[in-house]
């Protein structure tokens, strides 16, 4: 619960500065966006920049960059500013649904994840109010920072996806270069050597329902 939270606050917090930064005063990319991810079990962020002038290696780049600049951001807030990020994402979580459509997806949802949490919204509201600055920060650090306290790269858990384009321009950069006939060969190698790089582990989930 404390981590859901937590990635929740960190998304809520990002979102917007970097937006701003990479669309608005960069224009890096003509869609950006952060948000949080919780499937089958498994919790993270995903950040995601689509754009027509930049290779995917500097828009990678570009956001670690961002991150190591959002930390200093995040240390230097100020109470009340964090406050109001808690509260308006406690609002968020606690809004009456629009339809019924809208709750039977969310109850779905909870279904096809094998979750079975229905009060999931109010448990994570009521949780927000015990979160502190600090832990967020410590949270970011060993999620999210590029750096560690001695500015040197700190090993994360992180898949980066980059799907590249076969026009012209910079963001067709880095695309690999082999044919249709050699595809399903590559695939499988790329898929044999991150089994290798991952030594074998992999994630199982067990659920346990209690019907009443």
């Amino acid at each position: 619960l404390n981590s859901r939270v937590l990635i929740d606050l960190l998304a809520n917090i990002m979102y917007e500065p970097l937006f701003n930064q990479l669309r608005t005063k960069e224009q890096i990319g003509y869609d950006v966006s952060v948000g949080a991810r919780w499937t089958h079990g498994c919790m993270g962020m995903s950040f995601k920049v689509t754009t027509s002038t930049q290779s995917a290696e500097e828009v990678s780049n570009r956001l670690d960059r961002f991150l190591e600049e959002f930390r200093l951001d995040l240390i230097t807030m100020e109470n009340e500013v964090f406050l109001e990020h808690v509260i308006g994402l406690m609002k968020n979580k606690l809004h009456m649904y629009n339809s019924l459509e809208e709750e039977c997806g969310t109850l779905w949802g909870e279904i096809c994840e094998g979750r079975y949490d229905w009060e999931y919204h109010r448990d994570e509201a009521a949780h927000l109010r015990v979160v502190t600055k600090e832990e967020l920060i410590a949270a970011f650090d060993e999620w999210l920072s590029p750096l560690d306290e001695n500015g040197e790269p700190r090993k994360r858990r992180r898949l980066v996806i980059n799907v590249i384009g076969s026009g012209d321009g910079a963001s067709s950069s880095g695309r690999p270069e082999f044919g249709s006939d050699v595809m399903e060969t590559e695939i499988e190698n790329r898929i044999k050597a991150f089994h290798e790089a991952a030594r074998g582990d992999f994630w199982e989930a067990k659920t346990t329902a209690r019907m009443s």
